[in-house]
């Protein structure tokens, strides 16, 4: 029926249109025979004949045929019966009307279509777990084959508009299948030609079916063919830019056909949406040579905008989420869309991973990058991906991204902007973030360690409890590595984290209160920090089943007021203060309500202890005093402490600066023997100062809270 005509011809399709027609017309037109239900067809036909004797048994209605023997045994044995019959070649002939004869009935044809149902004798103790139709072993058979495909191709039109029937069954599709996956086939380029056809007057969804399903059916020799088919039907047909790109992706192609493709694509690519990406960026990459990657790439980065494919609703909630610092609820739509980003994503995944070529070539089309305008958020996403791929890129990697730090090229915003849109992706390569983090605070420079510093950050932010656990984990080993610079930077990341999700922090606190342990190798400077933070952990306004973070600390600062080295008592003066301050604000914070006074008044009580203790442990020591006055200045001078506790400095600091240095004058010196004027405050004191430098230090460090007392 059909001839091996080209396609690129119009009156052969509009000739190809009409056949189809007018045999649907005629099958149309049939009467129909009759058959009984569920029972076996017995009748001296030859086919009929033939095929019992082989090993198959036909049955009508919803029966199945049955198979009595192995398929190999059926194929084998019909095809000696074939050849040994004594009217042979005639009897091909009568077996192939006998056929045409009995699928003229639909339910024989779906039949013959299925797979056949295997008697289970006592011989055959393993069963194959598949058995094929009987069009499908017919189709095994030489002899047979080139016929049988014939009767396939003009029993389609018959069903070529018909939806799925109500037994579930696509009868087209069931037709295709007969073709996948032969052994062998006779005339390969008469099958591709009779596809191809079909291809151009089928309906849409029977289209794809068949472009689909091209790479199961046809042989090696018929890709090239093949793919210069599907080249120009791209060209007139965008609704099957998917299943053909899916299809050339399969198949061998000569290199400039490849080349025309990704071309025609390329261009294309701005205009598709994000469900039909994966498939395309698949066809690219897999036309990639080591000549022309850093071209593809280069051109592929540039057109590449995902940032305008994911819905806003899905944008706006990812925002949301890093603002609010909540989990992230997902809708079935943006959930839909994720999977798109996620499978797009382990295609390029896999890309990078296998192809060399690709990752280096992506690599350097970033680092040729010179304006800060034209870094995406895709360039640092790739960079990040291919960190967690490729191990033999790493160093590459992190040079390219310093540069790029230094340079001024990757911002803040930039990487916000990063875990804010690709969130799902990020989240798969977890590990390699907190790597390339720890490797950036390794740095001497600043910018870079700052870098570093984000990336924990907004890896915490970003995702849910075991990442955020890992995050907290980083750090901590951060503060414990001895490094000042590393410390610094760990413990400011933590200080932010504590602000930005207190809550979140809180569940990790255990970590956070490990440091402890490991105060000797902390500045004064970071010892404050460090308290700071648990601090804010433990007296937080919400947060009062905190009180094992209460009394570790509690016990460190009695333990290190204790001590007789100045080292260690330094450390208890800088922990008591801070969670003094800390106390402070949280009482602060608690209002002017009948709870939060009480609260305040319990804690006020809490904060006079701790600093007696402290004033106790330290007054026989002047080097003590004078950090610890020092110390409490400072925190007066913020205006957090309540009234009750600036009444009890009153009653014991400022007493006891008296006693040490200010006594009263029988008369007072006239103000105009001095030529500054002095404070009338001040007029009536004199200072008794000693000359040791401690005691003139803690002089000094008085002077600073009377003054901030009086500013108060």
């Amino acid at each position: 029926m059909f001839g091996k005509r080209r396609l690129s011809r119009p009156e052969d399709r509009r000739s190809l249109t009409d056949d189809y027609a007018t045999k649907k017309n005629e099958a149309s037109k049939k009467p129909r025979k009759s058959l009984g239900q569920n029972e076996v067809v017995e009748n001296d036909n030859t086919f009929v004949k033939l095929l019992k004797t082989a090993g198959v048994t036909l049955k009508t209605g919803e029966k199945q045929n049955q198979l009595a023997v192995d398929q190999v045994i059926f194929q084998k044995k019909l095809s000696q019966a074939l050849r040994k019959h004594p009217s042979y070649p005639k009897v091909l002939e009568e077996f192939i009307g006998g056929l045409e004869s009995y699928i003229e009935d639909r339910d024989c044809f779906r039949n013959c279509l299925l797979s056949c149902e295997r008697l289970q004798e006592e011989e055959t103790s393993m069963a194959t777990p598949y058995y094929k139709s009987l069009i499908k072993l017919l189709l095994g058979i030489d002899n047979l084959q080139p016929a049988i495909i014939r009767i396939l191709f003009e029993k389609l039109p018959e069903f070529l508009y018909e939806s799925t029937n109500n037994d579930g069954l696509n009868m087209p599709r069931l037709i295709i299948n007969q073709f996948k996956w032969l052994d062998r086939i006779v005339d390969g380029k008469d099958l591709t030609t009779k596809i191809m056809q079909l291809i151009s007057i089928a309906p849409v969804t029977l289209q794809h079916d068949l472009i689909t399903s091209l790479p199961e059916i046809i042989g090696d020799s018929q890709h090239g063919d093949v793919a210069e088919e599907l080249s120009d039907l791209l060209v007139k047909n965008t609704v099957l830019t998917v299943p053909i790109l899916d299809v050339l992706s399969s198949l061998r192609l000569d290199p400039k056909l490849l080349s025309k493709v990704r071309h025609l694509v390329m261009a294309k690519l701005s205009a598709v949406t994000l469900d039909n990406l994966p498939v395309i960026i698949k066809f690219i990459l897999h036309a990639v040579t080591v000549t022309d990657a850093l071209e593809v790439i280069s051109e592929l980065r540039k057109k590449l905008d995902l940032e305008y494919c994911i819905l806003p609703p899905q944008l706006q909630t990812s925002q949301s989420k890093l603002k609010n610092k909540g989990p992230m609820s997902s809708g079935n739509q943006e959930n839909g869309h994720q999977d798109c980003v996620s499978l797009l994503f382990d295609v390029i995944k896999s890309a990078v991973r296998y192809e060399r070529a690709i990752s280096e070539a992506w690599i350097k089309a970033i680092e040729n990058i010179d304006s800060v305008s034209d870094h995406k958020v895709l360039d640092l996403l790739m960079l990040l991906i291919i960190y967690s791929v490729n191990t033999q890129s790493k160093k590459y990697i992190e040079r390219v991204l310093r540069n790029k730090v230094q340079s001024g090229c990757i911002l803040e915003q930039l990487l916000q902007s990063t875990f804010c849109t690709y969130m799902s992706v990020l989240r798969d390569v977890f590990p390699s973030i907190l790597s390339l983090a720890q490797s950036l605070l390794h740095s001497t420079e600043q910018s870079v360690i700052s870098f570093g510093s984000l990336l924990y950050k907004y890896a915490f932010v970003s995702f849910d409890t075991y990442y955020q656990q890992e995050v907290i984990g980083a750090l901590v080993t951060h503060v414990c590595s001895g490094n000042d610079a590393e410390v610094d930077i760990a413990l400011e990341v933590l200080s932010e984290l504590v602000v930005l999700n207190l809550s979140a922090v809180r569940l990790y606190a255990v970590f956070v209160k490990g440091i402890l342990d490991y105060l000797d190798n902390l500045a004064p400077s970071q010892i404050r920090k460090l308290f700071h933070i648990l601090s804010t952990l433990a007296f937080s306004k919400g947060h009062e089943d905190s009180s094992h973070i209460q009394d570790d600390m509690y016990l460190v600062i009695r333990k290190q007021l204790s001590s007789t080295v100045f080292k260690y008592k330094l450390i208890g003066i800088i922990g008591a203060i801070t969670m003094v301050g800390s106390m402070a604000a949280d009482s602060d914070a608690s209002g002017p309500t009948s709870d939060g006074a009480e609260l305040s008044s319990e804690r006020c009580k809490q904060m006079t202890s701790l600093l007696q203790l402290v004033h106790s442990c330290s007054e026989q020591s002047p080097q003590a005093s004078a950090l610890y006055y020092d110390e409490f200045a400072s925190l007066i001078a913020k205006g957090k402490l309540p009234p009750k506790t600036l009444e009890w400095i009153e009653q014991t600091i400022c007493n006891d600066f008296q006693d040490a240095f200010v006594v009263d004058l029988s008369a007072l010196p006239k103000v105009s023997d001095y030529p500054f004027r002095s404070k009338p405050c001040m007029a009536w004191m004199k200072m008794k100062v000693k000359m040791e430098l401690p005691s003139i230090f803690c002089h000094f460090s008085c002077i600073r809270i009377l003054r901030a007392i009086w500013v108060q």
